[in-house]
């Protein structure tokens, strides 16, 4: 390169017939290597430049980098603090909502449990004061005879003695109470067949009376004493099916589970296991089927 630099400086001289003489050759080879030197040097400085530019796109681009993610952890560490003080805030609404479930369940089950007594009470009284009535009529009234009054002709005492011995006393019908008392009364002495005819009679009767929940029930359940499962279940859902709330639900759908296990569907059996435990949670029915689920 140097050669042919020298070579470009010397053609216009050449060209127009001057010959140099060998100081001036001396003195371009001088300024040549001169220039060479200078340019060299050019190029180092601009190299050293370009490795500091690069240095300096590193240091910011780390810069950036840096600026970056010290804003995205602080950012992220606000929005956690955030989260922290909205899980807490949860927590103590969590609690709060739990102590007022637990206010309202205990409340729920003291005045379920209260209607319970009550309805039992109020049926107990019921058939006591039924119970007086009757014992009430059996009492002879003494009613002293009017001034006025004759002796019967003799030929109407033999009228009534000669009375055809086969032939039925007309009884007296009886009303709701008293057809209740009795089927009950057959229950309890085990006639489950009476039972049942006087409690079918008192829901003919009276389908809307005031005892056709514990009648539906104990048709089923002497059904279920005779084991016919079917007709049981069939007279507990009618219990069940019975607008409101009435203290025997938990139990006609508990020997409705019973009857289903019985019958051999196991299927059935679990479910209303778990549907009592659901509709009924504070009833002794539905700690059963806990147990009994495990």
């Amino acid at each position: 390169m140097n050669k042919n630099f020298f070579i470009f400086l010397l053609l216009p001289l050449i060209l127009t017939g001057c010959i140099p003489s060998q100081d001036e050759i001396q003195t371009l080879k001088i300024k040549v290597i001169n220039l060479e030197t200078t340019l060299n040097k050019q190029n180092q400085k601009y190299e050293e430049l370009e490795k500091r530019l690069d240095e300096l796109n590193k240091k910011v681009i780390s810069l950036e980098n840096k600026l970056s993610k010290d804003i995205l952890v602080e950012i992220k560490t606000q929005i956690l603090s955030e989260l922290e003080d909205i899980k807490k805030e949860q927590a103590q609404l969590s609690s709060h909502l739990e102590a007022l479930k637990f206010s309202q369940e205990e409340s729920e089950k003291s005045f379920k449990t209260q209607l319970e007594n009550l309805a039992t009470q109020t049926q107990a009284l019921e058939l006591k004061i039924k119970e007086i009535e009757k014992k009430l009529e059996t009492i002879p009234k003494e009613t002293p005879p009017p001034s006025n009054a004759t002796i019967a002709p003799l030929s109407n005492a033999t009228a009534i003695l000669t009375k055809p011995l086969g032939e039925k006393i007309e009884e007296k019908p009886l009303n709701e109470a008293e057809l209740y008392e009795r089927a009950y009364t057959y229950y309890q002495k085990g006639d489950l067949k009476n039972a049942r005819k006087f409690f079918e009679e008192y829901v003919e009767k009276f389908p809307k009376g005031k005892w056709i929940g514990q009648a539906y029930f104990w048709i089923g359940e002497c059904y279920f004493k005779e084991n016919k499962y079917e007709e049981a279940i069939l007279n507990y859902q009618k219990l069940i099916e019975i607008p409101g709330w009435h203290p025997l639900k938990p139990t006609a759908m508990f020997k409705q589970a019973q009857a289903f296990k019985s019958l051999g569907d196991v299927e059935a059996y679990k479910i209303l296991l778990k549907k009592i435990i659901n509709q009924y949670p504070h009833s002794k029915e539905a700690e059963t089927a806990k147990k009994l689920l495990k």
